[in-house]
């Protein structure tokens, strides 16, 4: 050691304070590797029952094998929902367009005003295509797939207030897009 250098000894507690960190750090990165490396939930394996416009029983297992967008929204919205449905013909022209094909499928949130029947009229009065199908199903099953699509709906005297959602599922039923609001070209919805 040279004259008039300081010695450093590290103390014990930073250290065992170091030791830590590095642990936690190294715990922690192969915990996110797991769970990167773990397959996504396919939204074909869900249990929840839907009833189509049409009064037809389904589950979202019904799209197996095709490319499936589902959006939440309810007949009565007059603001968000019809922007989404705006957005839903451009992305459908998108896949047309591309020579390719989705199902498009929109589930409300108002399970208890949106019947079949009421459904089916909003579709007629809406003009949607007649390759859409629109769902309604129990309280329940309608808040575990808003939970799925993170769309978050707030029940306010007879007006929802939700986020708006766009979800892309590919052919196995695995979320490969999770489209917020309506900034977005409609050509990022289609899977290649």
């Amino acid at each position: 050691m040279r004259a008039g250098a300081i010695s450093r000894v590290a103390d014990p507690a930073s250290l065992a304070v170091s030791r830590f960190r590095d642990v936690t750090m190294s715990t922690l990165l192969f915990i996110l590797s797991l769970w990167a490396a773990a397959p996504q939930p396919s939204v074909f394996e869900t249990p929840w029952r839907w009833t189509t416009e049409q009064n037809r029983e389904v589950t979202l297992a019904k799209w197996r094998g095709h490319t499936l967008i589902v959006a939440p929204f309810y007949t009565a919205c007059r603001t968000r929902c019809p922007a989404t449905i705006g957005k839903l013909r451009g992305i459908d022209a998108a896949y047309r367009e591309g020579g390719k094909s989705a199902a498009i499928v929109l589930v409300t949130l108002d399970p208890a005003t949106d019947t079949p029947g009421h459904l089916l009229a909003f579709k007629k009065s809406a003009k949607l295509p007649d390759s859409w199908t629109l769902l309604t199903g129990s309280a329940g099953d309608t808040r575990a797939l808003a939970r799925w699509l993170d769309a978050r709906p707030a029940y306010d005297d007879g007006h929802i207030d939700h986020q708006v959602r766009i979800a892309v599922f590919d052919r196995e039923g695995r979320l490969v897009r999770n489209l917020h609001g309506w900034d977005f070209e409609a050509a990022e919805a289609v899977v290649r």
